[in-house]
């Protein structure tokens, strides 16, 4: 019936079984009333999410009503959104909301998630002891909503000084998702405006594919662009059921036929991606491959048949396990085909790949996985939209490729007819000048042989010419396009890599060390006293020091995967991927150790320098970033260059 049963189902198919409890109507003993948080409108902004401000309760056993809510155990979602994935529970949320100002306030509560089946919303003021029913839901008619929008909107109005009591009552078979916010009437609009013009983008373009390919199929009548049009109209009519577009606009009292059309465009959906398919990529002749399309076909049109019949989630569990196999044998052949280099597979396989992750990020969502947001509810439209146009450029170029072939062969064939022409025409007239013309003719003949012969290899001497002097402007453009990257990203003093690269590979490194859970060290080394070197001995001699100590310090890090960047000024800072604290230290020690017994003769008699240096090395967590193993590094840095310089300190171990 929802996006969130279908699409993730569809790519990730789980089914979940939950145990319930008995289904009484008594508040347990142990579960004690919570007073209700009150919270001023004057603390709420136009169109902040209610997240923090809203209390839930779960009722595992569906069985309480709204006299008992007075003796449940309210409580604040602990994550970032209030969502609880798929569950067989019913979810109780309450707001207390007080306009503590002394006018009277009118504002609208959005819930913005169009797939909940049954919402029973219960108001009360707090000078009223009866509670006022609103029921919402896509159970309900369209027409029983308060406002006629494609989400639940309701609205308040609340006098001065007044508080209301607002609880939901929320049972679903779709993921538990309860986006709720509160907007003033002018800024509601002004976004959903802009909501409404990306849906009508996205619709736009499905139009325009529908259009354009039909027009394409009138023109060419080639069977494959009817079914490309009748894949993408099915699409379009599964997405738009799916958000409630079609329930708003097209059948907003046809409850039943709400939740049918979903299976019926789905089925469409799978039944002209498998024809398409098979016929895109030439898998006719292949006949275990053929009969397996036609297995998906068949069962799509009697699923869409039976879904008259039989239940919705019956229906719903056998489609999503047929457009498994076909989505599974789909993509197969489109990398198959691809490995064979048919050209057409490649469009082909890249335009399902951008769908499939789509809907890979959307059942994350769905499952909880990952937070809900614009781009992961959205994430599918995107995706097929992207899909629908890469398949549309596919059709065109074979299309057009079609048509040069044709067109060459057409050339080709009108060529051969007029040289056949003409040499009839020489043939007749050298049978009525006798044999001296019939042997002129033969050697005109002969010499047109010889020029066209000297021609075509002139033609080729100059392909192959040009051909050659590209291949060498390009290796020079390489060349020089190497020499550019090498320097944007090459300190000119130390000839060590710069900031900026240092940037990019800690970023890259600290995500792997994430990823993989590895210890990543950072070591921060700055030159003792430097300012004071360039001031007795002149900055000539301070950048002398500068590429010695950068070339010490490589010489002193052996391993391929380490990274020497300079910082900035006299600081220098190396990445140790993959590196805990002991090696860490070690390493930082050893630099410290050989710089200090370098011999600066050359530069100045006498002349020596030290350096101080800071070290961070752990396991990042999730949320820890580059900038902040720098920072630490730069902290130790700091409480060595304060105590005494000349040493290596780790970071925290001075606390």
């Amino acid at each position: 019936m929802t996006l969130s049963r279908l699409l993730p189902l569809l790519l990730l198919f789980s089914i979940s079984s939950l145990t319930c409890a008995d289904n009484g109507s008594d508040v347990p003993e142990n579960v004690t009333s919570s007073p209700a948080y009150v919270v001023p409108l004057s603390d709420i902004h136009s169109g902040e999410t209610l997240d923090r401000e809203l209390q839930y309760f779960e009722d595992t056993t569906a069985g309480f009503t709204i006299n008992d809510a007075g003796g449940f155990s309210w409580q604040h979602h602990t994550g970032q959104k209030m969502a609880f994935g798929y569950t067989d529970s019913v979810f109780w949320f309450r707001l207390n909301l007080h306009n503590d100002s002394p006018h009277r306030q009118e504002r609208l509560l959005r819930l913005s998630y169009p797939v909940l089946d049954d919402v029973a919303l219960y108001i009360r003021s707090d000078n009223q002891t009866e509670w006022s029913l609103m029921e919402l839901g896509d159970k309900q008619p369209f027409s029983d909503r308060p406002l006629k929008h494609r989400h639940f909107v309701i609205p308040l109005s609340m006098a001065a000084e007044e508080t209301q009591d607002i609880i939901f009552r929320v049972q679903t078979s779709s993921s538990m998702q309860f986006p709720l916010s509160l907007w003033e009437e002018r800024d509601f609009f002004i976004d959903d405006q802009t909501q409404v013009l990306g849906m009508g983008l996205y619709y736009g373009i499905m139009l325009i594919m529908v259009l354009y390919n039909l027009f394409v199929f009138m023109s060419v009548r080639e069977a494959n662009y009817l079914y490309y049009v009748m894949y993408v109209a099915s699409m379009a009519g599964f997405l738009a059921s799916l958000q409630g577009i079609s329930f708003q606009y097209l059948w907003p009292e046809a409850t039943q036929w709400n939740d049918q059309s979903i299976v019926v465009f789905l089925a469409g959906v799978v039944l002209f991606a498998a024809i398409f398919t098979r016929n895109f990529l030439r898998l006719k002749k292949i006949l275990w491959v053929n009969v397996s399309f036609k297995i998906v076909a068949a069962s799509s049109i009697l699923i869409a048949l039976l879904s008259n019949f039989i239940a919705y989630h019956t229906m719903i569990r056998v489609l999503i396990a047929t457009a498994i196999v076909g989505i599974t044998l789909s993509i197969s052949m489109g990398v198959w085909r691809w490995a064979q280099g048919y050209s057409a597979a490649r469009y082909y396989t890249i335009a399902w790949s951008s769908m499939l992750l789509g809907g890979v990020i959307l059942a994350m969502n769905k499952f909880n996985i990952i937070p809900r947001n614009v781009f992961t509810e959205n994430i599918i439209q995107f995706g097929s939209a992207l899909e629908v146009i890469l398949l549309s450029f596919a059709l065109a170029d074979r299309l057009n490729q079609e048509k040069r072939e044709r067109f060459e062969a057409q050339l080709a064939a009108f060529e051969h007819e007029k040289v056949a022409r003409h040499a009839q025409e020489e043939a007749l007239e050298q049978e009525r000048n006798a044999r001296l013309a019939q042997e002129k003719a033969l050697e005109h003949e002969r010499e047109a042989r010889e020029a066209q012969s000297q021609a075509l290899e002139i033609q080729k001497r100059a392909t192959e010419t040009l051909e050659l002097r590209v291949k060498e402007r390009t290796l020079e453009l390489e060349s020089a396009n190497r020499q550019l990257e090498l320097m944007s990203i090459t300190d000119s003093l130390t000839n060590v890599r710069n900031r900026r690269f240092f940037d990019q590979i800690m970023a890259r490194e600290m995500s792997r060390a994430q990823r993989e859970r590895e210890s990543i060290a950072v070591v921060m080394v700055d030159v003792d006293y430097f300012k004071k070197v360039n001031d007795t001995h002149g900055h000539q001699a301070g950048d002398d020091i500068l590429r010695i100590v950068a070339q010490t310090i490589r010489q002193t890090v052996h391993r391929n995967t380490d990274l020497l960047a300079r910082y900035g000024g006299e600081e220098f800072i190396l990445i140790l991927p993959n590196t805990e604290v002991d090696g860490a230290r070690h390493v930082a020690e050893c630099i410290r150790k050989t710089i200090a017994n370098l011999k600066l003769d050359r530069i100045a008699e006498g002349l020596s320098v030290t350096v101080s240096l800071g070290v961070h090395a752990a396991v990042p967590n999730k949320d820890d970033n580059a900038d902040d193993w720098v920072r630490y590094a730069d902290e130790a840095l700091y409480y060595a260059k304060a105590n005494g310089r000349n040493q290596v300190v780790l970071y925290r171990s001075y606390d």
